[in-house]
């Protein structure tokens, strides 16, 4: 047997059936092909489509990585959670707090067009702090996470009323006066008289407009819906718990007069808070909405670790005074500042052209008296022209008519022509004008607030018992300016972090600090007065701390450590 190769034919030789044949397996082989690549790409691009809307990373937080599924989570619960909020103030509607209700709601909707930013917001701050508890020692338990539901489906008791408010205190009052016995008992007589006009049968609403110290009396008393926690209104809360439609109570004790109240309707307390529905429509589960609580609850913990622990009940302290230089607001010019107190012929009218001679005349004696008493060395202008200048914008400063460009003076011409006369510190003779009698003092003259500001530390640093008296004349805040800059003591955390360094860096009584400039927040140049090792922090400093303090620490000691990436699209406009 021989072995031989099968001979191969040559195209023009090979049967046509082959050709067609192998023409028709190329075309299957290559629609197949054309099939796979298609569906590859179409199942490509689907995969990357589920991946972006799924499992595309929004940011990692100490290591664990949220992807756009836990984004949507935190989204559908804050929509939940803005669409009840806003069906609780609708639910508010109908007084004269309306338009404020309405801005209320605004600001909601407002946050939901960045839902995005807002939800990303959420949750890393929950992420942060439930990675950092445990280093803190902070916690919060399933019964606590259950209260904090619980109080979240409950819609509060509503009561709508209307308000007669008397107050014992006159409208020219200063902000910290406390009424008389005999003021109080005068506003309660005053409620008493207003009820028993009620009772008479005269309408609510034209007793209210005549006799109520509330801005509610233009509306006729209306204060529309309230609840216990109302800012505004919800000391009456308890005062009308007993009182059913149409009964008027009162008189009401409030921390400055007396009130009469009529109860116009109320709606009874529910768990059935339209929250449920609307965490069940947006498809959010027990358990996602349980870690959101307790990602609220933490910050609560984290601020009570910061009051108790961080804080606590004493702190090292300095006590202060400052001079503050306000920003200018326009360009930077050579500029003049003066004070004055001016005395009217006719007290408090717009046109004085209608005085008599003989009023004039007693105005110029009285402006008289008031200059012996403004160029007396213990001379106190924030007393003198609060007493008696009948300037009430400037009286209430101190006399103080701030910085001034002289080559453009604002003032009227006799007035401007007796400042051009005088020197810093100089004292005028009773000026007339159209106004009355001002006697007017030059405080100051500065080339710009910064060279002010080094000119002043020079002089504060060579005669350091000065600075009262400067302050006085020469500082911007007038709360701090009338005590002789005397700002009090300073607990760390109570100021904003720059100045509480330049604080906390004075270390000898008398020092003076350089100027700390912030910009368009002003100039400020401190004192220190007294310092102390550890020293009990007052309530009223508290306050302060536990708000702007808190939110200090907690981004320096609690967040700053933690290892964070947030995806750009979705990362707020103020993230680090």
């Amino acid at each position: 047997m021989s072995f031989r190769s099968r001979p191969v034919l040559d195209r023009k030789h090979r049967p046509r059936w082959q050709d067609e044949l192998r023409t028709q397996q190329l075309t299957v082989i290559g629609f197949a092909v054309a099939i796979a690549v298609a569906l590859g790409i179409f199942g490509a691009a689907a995969w990357n489509g589920y991946w972006e809307a799924h499992f595309r990373p929004v940011a990692s937080i100490a290591g664990t990585t949220y992807d756009r599924s836990d984004l949507q989570d935190r989204q559908r619960i804050l929509v939940a959670e803005a669409s009840a909020t806003v069906s609780a103030l609708q639910a508010q509607l109908g007084g004269p707090r309306d338009q404020i209700l309405q801005q209320q709601i605004d600001e909601i909707s407002l946050q939901l067009s960045n839902l995005d930013t807002s939800a990303a917001d959420s949750l890393v701050e929950s992420a942060v702090l439930s990675a950092q508890a445990d280093e803190f020692g902070v916690s919060v338990s399933d019964e606590q996470i259950d209260a904090g539901l619980a109080e979240r489906f409950v819609v509060d008791e509503l009561v709508r009323a209307q308000l007669i408010l008397v107050e014992a205190l006159p409208e020219d009052a200063a902000a910290d006066d406390e009424p008389t016995d005999a003021q109080l008992e005068a506003a309660r007589d005053e409620a008493r008289d207003a009820l028993a006009r009620l009772e008479d049968g005269e309408d609510f609403g034209d007793v209210a407009a005549e006799m109520s110290d509330d801005f509610t009396a233009a509306s006729g008393g209306l204060i529309g819906w309230f609840a216990a926690d109302d800012a505004a209104y919800g000391d009456y809360f308890d005062a009308v718990a007993d009182a059913a439609e149409g009964d008027r109570v009162g008189p009401i004790e409030t921390e400055g007069g007396y009130a009469v109240l009529e109860v116009l309707g109320r709606t009874d307390a529910t768990t059935e808070s339209p929250l449920r529905e609307l965490l069940a429509r947006q498809g959010v589960d027990d358990q996602s909405y349980r870690s959101y609580v307790r990602g609220i609850l933490l910050v609560d913990a984290f601020r009570e670790h910061f009051a108790d622990e961080v804080i606590g009940s004493e702190a090292e302290q300095r006590r202060v005074a400052q001079i503050f230089i306000a920003a200018p607001t326009g360009a930077v010019v050579p500029q003049e500042r003066a004070r004055h107190v001016l005395i009217q012929p006719l007290p408090g009218e717009q046109d004085q052209s209608g005085a008599t001679d003989e009023q004039w005349a007693a105005a110029l004696a009285e402006a008289d008296e008031v200059h012996d008493q403004l160029g007396a060395d213990d001379a106190d202008w924030f007393a003198i022209a609060a007493e008696r200048s009948d300037d009430p914008g400037s009286g209430a400063r101190g006399g103080d008519l701030g910085w001034y460009d002289p080559a453009a003076s604002p003032f009227v011409e006799e007035f401007s022509e007796a400042l051009a006369g005088l020197d810093v510190g100089e004292l005028s003779e009773p000026v007339r004008s159209d106004f009355g009698y001002h006697v007017i003092q030059k405080t100051g003259k500065r080339a710009s607030p910064q060279a002010q500001a080094a000119d002043l530390v020079e002089e504060l640093r060579a005669d350091p018992n000065s600075f009262a008296e400067v302050a006085t004349r020469i500082s911007e805040d007038s709360a701090t300016a009338e005590e002789g800059g005397e700002l009090g003591w300073v607990a760390p955390y109570q100021l904003d972090e720059p100045l509480e360094e330049v604080v906390f860096g004075l270390t000898t009584v008398d020092e003076i600090s350089d100027p700390y400039d912030a910009g368009t927040e002003g100039i400020t140049i401190y004192q220190l007065l007294e310092l102390s090792e550890s020293r009990e922090i007052q309530d009223d400093q508290l306050e302060g701390i536990r708000s702007s303090g808190f939110e200090r620490w907690l981004e320096q000691e609690v967040r700053g450590p933690v290892e964070t990436w947030v995806d750009p699209q979705f990362a707020s406009s103020t993230a680090a």
